[in-house]
């Protein structure tokens, strides 16, 4: 915004001679541009005052009121004057450092910032040249940062000589001369004064610098003995003159108008502020109006999408319905048998799979003689005692609880062949448990192996009538197994 305003204000170069305005664009204008345009004012006056303040180490409103006391007594009865060093450059801690000053004596000034304060013209601030030649010079990187610089600004009307330390300036005065002879004369005449008054020592040569100079006025200063840095020339069309002048602005130290002098510019660029401010508040606000638009045409045709839907399965609901309705099939009795088939058989086991392992079973075991095998969905999966037959499937109104959930369990009885000795129907019955146990898919509920293991091992044909003739598995699949809620899970055999 800054920059903004920049470009579209002028400036008014204030001389000892006259007070030119120009454009934006640094172009002299005849006539002063109407009052509403802003202006940027540089002083450019022999009456210009550079001092140094040593600030002792104290802070806050001592200090403060300390440096305002300084500038009374060094720039007595001086309303334009300002500090090369502002309030962020200052030490945080309470330690001494030097503060560097410049004022501006000059009648015609006040009277003509008075004049455009009338006109309610927005003043941006004022400038002192010298401040902005130093400003330039800061940013040429070629040039030396510490040290002593002369710098020699050739003008339309003159020289405006400036003595920087450090990149500071600490001494400026103006040549009202156009003659190179006459100016090399006196860029001699100031530096011999600058070392007579102690302000710079006598072992220390400041580097000269010749900005935009007349033809001339380098050999002239060459055959004084002096030396001379690379003249600085212009970048563009218009000279080094414009652009020290384009460095006028917001950023630019030493600004020496009041706030008092500069309420109409302040009043603008705060109007400036707030228009921006409600620019991006607008645009802000336009775009979270197009997001919710957005958002809003999703769900519209997210609903739009849903009732399509809706209304696709309607239409295949109904034509389901003809359908059953000319076939003649019971609806009622065709919705019992989904719910039959959802709340009782989708636990069902596929009965090749029982067939094939007991076959795999006798088929490695030729010793043994299957007796008989059942399958069967109870209330209680394998709670009959070992030996006893099954028990027969639940009738229709075994339960009068509907909602009883059935229980598949698969139960095979194995006799072991005659004439076995004990050890020999021990082993067989091993073998096949080790079998049963490893089967996939199925759990053991009841294992004859350890009801075989507590009957006493003897030999001859006593022993084997004492043992139990048949030998019976029960199984569940190991799904309803792991159901906690499943009678007899608590009780598989691992």
């Amino acid at each position: 915004m800054k920059s903004l305003a920049h470009a579209s204000s002028g400036l008014l170069l204030v001389q000892p001679l006259q007070a030119q305005w120009h454009d934006a664009a640094g172009h002299a204008l005849l006539q002063p541009p109407a009052p509403h345009e802003p202006v940027r004012v540089v002083a450019d006056l022999i009456e210009e005052t550079h001092v140094r303040i040593e600030v002792p180490g104290i802070m806050g409103a001592d200090r403060s009121s300390f440096i305002q006391v300084q500038l009374q007594a060094l720039l007595p009865d001086v309303p334009l004057r300002a500090t090369w060093e502002g309030a962020a450059q200052q030490p945080l801690l309470p330690k001494p450092f030097a503060l560097h000053a410049v004022g501006v004596a000059s009648n015609s000034l006040n009277d003509l910032l008075a004049r455009q304060v009338q006109h309610q013209r927005p003043v941006l601030g004022v400038w002192t040249l010298s401040y902005l030649m130093a400003r330039w010079a800061g940013r040429q990187k070629h040039l030396p940062g510490n040290g002593w610089l002369f710098l020699c600004l050739g003008l339309p009307y003159g020289m405006r000589m400036v003595l920087l330390h450090n990149r500071i300036p600490v001494f400026s005065r103006l040549l009202l001369d156009v003659h190179p002879d006459q100016q090399a004369l006196e860029i001699g005449q100031t530096l011999k004064y600058l070392v007579d008054t102690r302000v710079v020592e006598r072992m220390d040569t400041p580097a000269i610098l010749l900005m935009q100079p007349l033809p001339g006025l380098e050999e002239a200063v060459q055959v004084q003995g002096r030396t001379l840095l690379p003249t600085a020339v212009g970048r563009d069309a218009r000279g080094v003159l414009a652009e020290v002048l384009d460095l006028a602005g917001a950023g630019a130290p030493g600004q020496l108008a009041s706030l008092e002098q500069r309420r109409y510019g302040v009043a603008r660029q705060t109007r400036h502020a707030f228009h921006w401010i409600g620019g991006v508040v607008a645009l802000s606000v336009a775009a979270g109006l197009v997001l919710q638009g957005r958002a809003v045409q999703g769900q519209m045709a997210q609903a739009v999408q849903w009732q399509q839907q809706a209304s696709e399965s309607e239409q295949a609901a109904q034509e389901l319905r003809k359908t059953l309705a000319a076939s003649g099939t019971d609806v009622a009795l065709l919705r019992l048998t989904m719910q039959v088939q959802q709340s009782q058989l989708q636990d069902g086991v596929d009965l090749t799979n029982p067939l094939w392992l007991l076959g795999q079973l006798m088929q490695s075991h030729p010793q043994a003689q299957l007796q008989g095998a059942a399958m069967a969905l109870q209330p209680q999966a394998c709670t009959a005692a070992a030996g006893a037959p099954a028990a027969p499937p639940p009738g229709p109104d075994a339960t009068g609880d509907d909602a009883t959930p059935l229980r598949t369990e698969w139960a095979f009885e194995i006799r072991p062949a005659p004439g076995l000795l004990p050890r020999e129907r021990q082993a067989l019955l091993d073998g096949l448990a080790a079998r049963v146990q490893a089967w996939q898919g199925w759990a053991v509920q009841t294992n004859p192996v350890q009801i075989e293991s507590g009957s006493a091992i003897v030999g001859g044909a006593t022993g084997a009538n004492e043992s139990v003739a048949n030998w019976r598995w029960c199984l569940v699949p190991r799904t309803q197994a792991q159901d906690p809620a499943a009678p007899g899970g608590a009780g598989a055999i691992p």
